[in-house]
């Protein structure tokens, strides 16, 4: 078994695998867009909304024309934009409790007040959505669907119609972030939200998870008139996209590459999955969690009378890093009340680490908490 007991371990950030990042095809890619018939037109100025083969191969994926895709320097620019165009300074927006750190930021700066609806094991609570949508309508609720970051729970289909029966009923936005969706290692894919209806929902998503995050190609589809504002931000914002990566991504699914890598992609990190979970049931088996069947994270939540102070430095000690679980967290529901859970809660990407680290890393949060 490889070496990890001296070895500081990353429970940090959710990136890929080294290697799983497939440098000899995507230079074999490059080299054929630079070489080929379009190099002129990659290397120029282009339309802001992104490269047209690329968007029509979007397009054809969602049953879209290629005018509803837009696409962007990778998801989070999306996300940006989408704040930049839909949210007034004081706008209220609503994330799962739980949720992805840096859209809350982003949505924050762009002047939105984020609040935050309880996650459930089957995704988000309906009961408190709905009491919450009843104080203050949102202009947009933002959801990961599939394994979702960073509790890695999955959206019930159930729950799923419930949710965009609510957006029509209440004209705000569903925007679903699925950069996670095909990373599926067992069981079967529930409906993307647009698939139940459309009308009301934005989907974001990206190639960072699924080909390399440095390519920086993310992609937005949505209703025709939003994508043609969102467009003309765009260009106002980034004056152009960067063609040569975009074009790199069509090159990559021509040969055939993208469905091979995706398929090395989840031979390589369902076992990662399954050692971790094996992990925390051996080390830590008082510790309810979700337990996904696909996607990059796991998430722990400590029990109310766990020690959790100096947690992040106590961690260091022992050669662990965290990232700080209060990051995750937007504004509770009830302003009133402080919320602390994010003062007990531990992400804990798998993907980037092989099963012997994720044994010890385990193992020495255990220790951590319990000592």
């Amino acid at each position: 078994m490889q070496q990890v007991s001296s070895e500081q371990i990353l429970f940090t950030r959710g990136v890929p695998a080294a290697e799983a990042l497939p440098g000899r095809l995507l230079s074999e890619c490059f080299q054929a867009v630079l070489e080929g018939p379009d190099a002129k037109v990659v290397l120029q100025y282009g339309h802001n909304g992104g490269y047209l083969p690329l968007r029509r191969l979007i397009a054809e994926q969602y049953n879209v024309a290629a005018d509803q895709v837009l696409v962007g320097n990778g998801s989070l620019h999306l996300q940006d934009l989408l704040a930049g165009l839909l949210v007034k300074n004081g706008d209220v927006v609503f994330v799962e409790q739980p949720s992805y750190d840096r859209a809350i930021k982003t949505f924050r700066r762009r002047g939105a007040k984020v609040l935050g609806i309880p996650l459930k094991g089957d995704g988000i609570d309906l009961a408190a959505l709905e009491q919450a949508i009843a104080k203050q309508r949102p202009v947009f609720l933002y959801i990961i669907p599939d394994f979702q970051n960073p509790a890695g729970v999955t959206t019930s289909a159930a729950k799923r119609q419930a949710l965009v029966d609510l957006a029509q009923r209440y004209g705000f936005w569903l925007i679903e972030d699925v950069p996670y969706r095909t990373l599926r290692y067992t069981g079967k894919s529930l409906p993307l939200l647009r698939d139940l209806n459309a009308e009301r929902v934005i989907t974001v998503s990206s190639y960072s998870k699924l080909i390399s995050p440095a390519l920086r190609v993310g992609y937005l589809v949505g209703p025709l008139d939003l994508v043609k504002k969102l467009t003309k931000l765009a260009e106002e914002t980034i004056l152009a996209p960067v063609l040569p990566t975009q074009a790199t991504v069509v090159e990559f699914h021509k040969r055939g590459y993208f469905d091979s890598n995706l398929e090395s992609l989840k031979q390589l990190y369902a076992p990662r999955l399954q050692a971790i979970i094996t992990a925390l049931k051996l080390h830590l088996p008082s510790i309810p969690f979700a337990e996904p069947e696909g996607g990059f994270f796991v998430s722990i939540t400590l029990p109310e009378q766990s020690r959790v102070s100096n947690l992040l430095n106590r961690a260091k000690e022992h050669g662990l890093v965290l990232t700080d679980g209060r990051d995750f967290f937007a504004d509770p529901l009830d302003g009133s009340v402080e919320d602390r859970t994010g003062e007990r809660f531990i992400r804990l990407p798998f993907c980037a680490l092989t099963p012997a680290q994720i044994q010890e890393g385990v193992k020495r949060l255990a220790g951590i908490i319990n000592e």
